[in-house]
């Protein structure tokens, strides 16, 4: 097993770029599980709505260089999937643009096999399964539960969200989205910024920017309280 912490920055002390949910979450996991401290959050000035989270400043990133210096801070752009990734993106380039170095995150409660590269800014849940000979890009984030199956290639700059099976051999290209509960059937390529709603299966290979809405299950026209059981 690699180390559960990204290398790329030394210090123990790092910076969030967000301060909404999945920020929360990621400073949870980094401080529970990495032993990190999260020092600050930063947003830009525009939404700027509060002064501490979780014990925690929160502050503009035109100021955080000079409270936060790079030298003694990693940073983590704990943003979302919105937009087939790209504020994530563009906003972690802005910072390693400032001299942050990205940290990244392998849970301990996840299971990856000997030669997997943890990259920057990636962030990877527990009960993860990253079989043999797998490899996920910069940027991309694993949420809890899901299985890669062994060959396969996640490209930079995604999001899986939880409970996603992806077969062997399976090639998913950048700023991709994969949904809860979705099924990517072995030796199939998809292309960037493919976007698999919750519960689809995908069977065959997909260009650039394909869409598989999720089928979602339509309510019963009986109620509840009739129902015989």
């Amino acid at each position: 097993m690699p180390p559960h912490d990204y290398p790329a920055s030394d210090a123990r002390d790092v910076v969030l770029f967000g301060a909404g949910e999945i920020a929360e979450v990621v400073a949870y996991y980094l401080t529970h599980e990495a032993g990190r401290r999260v020092a600050a959050f930063t947003v830009d000035a525009a939404f700027l709505d509060r002064t501490e989270l979780m014990g925690a400043p929160v502050v503009a990133v035109e100021e955080v260089v000079a409270g936060f210096p790079p030298a003694d801070h990693g940073i983590y752009v704990a943003l979302s999937f919105k937009k087939s990734n790209a504020p994530r993106t563009a906003k972690l380039a802005e910072m390693e643009a400032l001299g942050y170095r990205a940290v990244a995150h392998l849970s301990p409660h996840a299971v990856a096999w000997d030669g997997f590269e943890l990259r920057p800014n990636t962030f990877v849940m527990e009960h993860n399964t990253l079989q043999p000979f797998t490899s996920v890009g910069r940027n991309t984030i694993l949420w809890s539960g899901n299985h890669i199956g062994h060959h396969s290639h996640i490209g930079d700059n995604g999001f899986i969200a939880s409970h996603v099976v992806v077969s062997g051999s399976v090639t998913v290209g950048d700023h991709a989205f994969i949904g809860v509960n979705a099924t990517l059937r072995d030796n199939i390529t998809l292309g960037s910024h493919v976007v698999v709603g919750a519960g689809a299966l995908v069977m065959a290979d997909a260009p650039d920017y394909a869409v598989f809405p999720g089928a979602a299950t339509e309510a019963a026209r009986i109620r509840s309280d009739r129902l015989r059981w």
